[in-house]
Formats: structure tokens, C-alpha cells, sequence
């Protein structure tokens, strides 16, 4: 059995076919990711359009999430202006080394800083019992 040589730099063995053009190629001219040679990457890479936003999946997802909940905020705000609903809530400050802090106003100000609690205390465990499965 020959071995035949690149078809692009001609120097080494080629161990791979380019799913493009079906050129064999060697390790160091060809794309893993791909499947394709350089010549072929780089002809793909300047036809593909550019990506509207280059960041990854996972922080896309935070952003629309987070801009989703200010949208949120903004209508229920839009909402107490022109209906005069009576608003209630309550605000839980927690920073680490410092005891948590709440404070609440209106008439469902206690059930909001319960439920507060209640999510700072699930908070805390998370983060304890993580520590203590490492």
C-alpha cells in the first residue's frame, strides 16, 4: 500500500479526505472541526456571514433573561402608574460576611420578605452543601 503525500504542502503523509473538495491531506492541513482542508476552511470562512452576536449560547441565554425580567419590571412599574394598583414588596440585601438585611412596604410586605427568606435560606444551604461535596 503507497502512501501518498499532502496535496497541499506535499511534505508529509496524508491521512486525511477533505469533505469539500476530496483532497488528502496530512494532520497539519486540515481543519478537525470541520472536516475540510485549510484551502477549504478558509474559502468557508470568509463566505459565512458574520454572526450577529460572536458570544456563546449560555451567555445569550442570560441576556435574554435578564432583559426579559427588566421588560417584566418596567410593565409592572407602567402597570402601578396608570391603574393605581397598590404595590407591595420587599427588598433582601445579602452580602456574605455581613448578616442579611430585609426590608419590605405595603400590605404583602411580610409574605414578600417570607418568601425572600425563604430563598436566601435556600441560597445559603446551596452554597454549603456545594462546599461540602467538594
Amino acid at each position: 500500500m503507497q502512501v501518498r503525500a499532502c496535496e497541499i504542502c506535499g511534505k508529509r503523509a496524508a491521512r486525511y479526505v477533505c469533505q469539500e473538495c476530496g483532497r488528502e491531506v496530512c494532520q497539519f492541513c486540515f481543519e478537525p472541526n470541520t472536516w475540510v482542508c485549510q484551502d477549504c476552511y478558509n474559502h468557508l470562512r470568509l463566505e459565512a456571514p458574520e454572526e450577529a452576536f460572536p458570544w456563546p449560547t449560555p451567555f445569550k441565554l442570560f441576556l435574554l433573561g435578564f432583559i426579559l425580567m427588566f421588560v417584566g419590571m418596567i410593565v409592572m412599574v407602567i402597570a402601578a402608574v396608570f391603574f393605581g394598583v397598590p404595590a407591595s414588596g420587599g427588598v433582601f440585601v445579602f452580602i456574605p460576611p455581613l448578616p442579611p438585611i430585609g426590608f419590605g412596604a405595603g400590605p404583602y410586605a411580610f409574605l414578600a420578605m417570607l418568601l425572600v427568606v425563604a430563598l436566601a435560606i435556600g441560597l445559603i444551604l446551596f452554597v454549603v452543601l456545594r462546599r461540602r461535596a467538594r
